[in-house]
């Protein structure tokens, strides 16, 4: 629905006087309607901007990080791989710890599953865990192929 610009029209409460229309609503102003032999015309005022209407119901105000039930803070790509990393400081047989923290590591920079802000607190630790999973796999194959 297209409502009329904004200017005065005659008031829908006293025909005798005008009210200001807002473009949305009736203002609370008001003025004597003057009396002239020549028809009343409303006096509108053009609006400045391009013309569209909003649905205000389409509009999401909700912000990226407001914690709201909707996000998902979880991301098991990236809870793996800082697992898998921690354990192959530890124990790491021929590198398998490594090479399984390597993979959910990219899996979880690539895909994080959390949405909001915890997407790049996901992307960061799932990067933190690929380092140290270079790292003990690089000192892994070293000890398996005695370069040192």
């Amino acid at each position: 629905m297209t409502l009329p610009a904004a200017g005065w029209f005659p008031d829908p409460q006293d025909t005798s006087r005008l009210r200001w229309w807002d473009g949305h609503a009736w203002g609370a102003a008001t003025r004597l309607l003057a009396s002239s032999p020549e028809p009343l015309l409303p006096v509108a005022i053009a609006p400045a901007g391009p013309s569209f209407s909003v649905h205000t119901a389409s509009i999401r105000t909700r912000a990226w990080a407001s914690g709201g039930a909707r996000d998902r803070r979880m991301c098991v790509f990236t809870a793996l791989a800082v697992l898998l990393a921690l354990t192959s400081i530890a124990c790491n047989p021929l590198g398998a710890c490594s090479a399984l923290a390597l993979a959910c590591g990219l899996a979880g920079v690539v895909r994080p599953g959390a949405t909001g802000g915890w997407r790049l607190l996901a992307r960061s630790a799932s990067a933190s865990a690929i380092v140290v999973s270079v790292a003990t796999g690089a000192v892994a194959a070293s000890a398996q192929l005695h370069l040192f």
